[in-house]
């Protein structure tokens, strides 16, 4: 069970990260305009907040990267701890935005507009929970075929699962707007 939850991290933090990355790039005003409404940083810092926050993704993302290709699993295990704090600070920050801002404050997350709710805390926790197995588990070196095949498509269904999360419970009406 535990090689198959490190394959499903494997799978599903570097993709999480890969469209989040890519949501900042093709919108980059979304996140800008999101941290002036949470008010949380200064006026004059939230344009490089917002960068410093694509270039954290895009460093992460480069150096799990580059630890698939080499198969270090050393290092896909630091990358995995290390998107694990990232999710835990996305996690406080946005239950701290969700308790200390009005409803409907835009989330900004991977350049999508969807308001802050609940269900943005709830995603990074379980993102969060899944990089830690991938750190504690890491890479396993004697998987069967199979094993890959069902692990990296468990970790496909579950990044989508992740990025739709809290739009999709808008529309079901269980947000907590």
């Amino acid at each position: 069970m535990n090689d198959l939850l490190a394959v499903v991290a494997l799978v599903t933090v570097p993709l999480v990260l890969l469209g989040s990355l890519a949501g900042h790039v093709a919108r980059p005003g979304v996140l800008v305009t999101a941290l002036r409404a949470h008010r949380t940083v200064p006026g004059a810092m939230v344009v490089g907040v917002a960068r410093l926050v694509g270039v954290t993704e895009a460093l992460l993302l480069g150096e799990m990267i580059v630890a698939l290709i080499w198969w270090e699993p050393g290092l896909l295990r630091a990358g995995m701890a290390t998107a694990a704090a990232l999710l835990a600070v996305y996690g406080l920050y946005s239950a701290y935005v969700r308790w200390r801002r009005p409803p409907g404050v835009p989330c900004g997350c991977a350049g999508i507009e969807t308001p802050m709710t609940g269900w943005v805390t709830v995603r990074a926790a379980l993102l969060g929970l899944i990089a830690v197995a991938g750190a504690v588990y890491g890479p396993v070196e004697e998987l069967q075929p199979f094993q890959i095949f069902i692990g990296s498509f468990a970790g496909l269904v579950f990044t989508v699962i992740a990025s739709i999360l809290p739009e999709a419970m808008i529309y079901v009406g269980g947000a907590d707007q």
